[in-house]
């Protein structure tokens, strides 16, 4: 996670992902080259690990959910999914600069979706909030076998959609008070 995400936005997607996701850590930072946690997780030199990492990230040689090596190379090993989380102008400069993300491999999402921010805007349709790609990316390797099917994760939509609920609220109200002082 970007440190503008971390301390500047309590709520932000990436942190209620994090909230909502089992297993799931916070590391904050923009160059993860030395991250003590981070290389131990993807050397998998914790305790028992047997684990398969992957950015989720756009490349030119990007595995898709139902890219059929993708599920031989993972075999038997944990999935690890590294999700950068930051604006699309800092996550590009976060994987440039973390060179021991260089080597891993890339995922990327099989469909097209887009992105439900009614408030913020992406840059382009496609960028998607850290949550929407959690959301979307769990569905996608649960329909191909990876994940277990039964995994619900339809609450990080639903905690998506309230928090953009809110903010449209707290517009909206916003907008009116500014509308009450101009007329006094």
């Amino acid at each position: 996670m970007h440190p503008k995400e971390a301390y500047r936005q309590k709520t932000g997607t990436g942190r209620l992902s994090a909230l909502s996701l089992l297993d799931s850590e916070i590391l904050i930072g923009i160059d993860f080259t030395h991250n003590p946690r981070l290389n131990e997780l993807i050397s998998g030199t914790g305790a028992g690990q047997n684990i398969f990492p992957v950015v989720l990230y756009p490349a030119k040689d990007v595995y898709f959910t139902d890219t059929p090596s993708f599920k031989e190379d993972i075999g038997t090993k944990k999935l690890m999914v590294i999700v950068v989380d930051a604006t699309w102008f800092f996550a590009q400069r976060m994987v440039k600069l973390s060179t021991n993300l260089f080597h891993l491999p890339k995922l990327s999402f099989k469909n097209a979706y887009r992105s439900q921010y009614q408030f913020k805007r992406q840059p382009a349709p496609e960028c998607l909030s850290t949550i929407e790609s959690c959301y979307y990316l769990l569905e996608e390797l649960k329909s191909v076998g990876i994940a277990n099917k039964k995994t619900e994760v339809s609450g990080l939509m639903e905690i998506f959609h309230t928090m953009v609920n809110r903010q449209l609220m707290c517009e909206q109200t916003r907008r009116a008070s500014d509308g009450e002082e101009r007329k006094a």
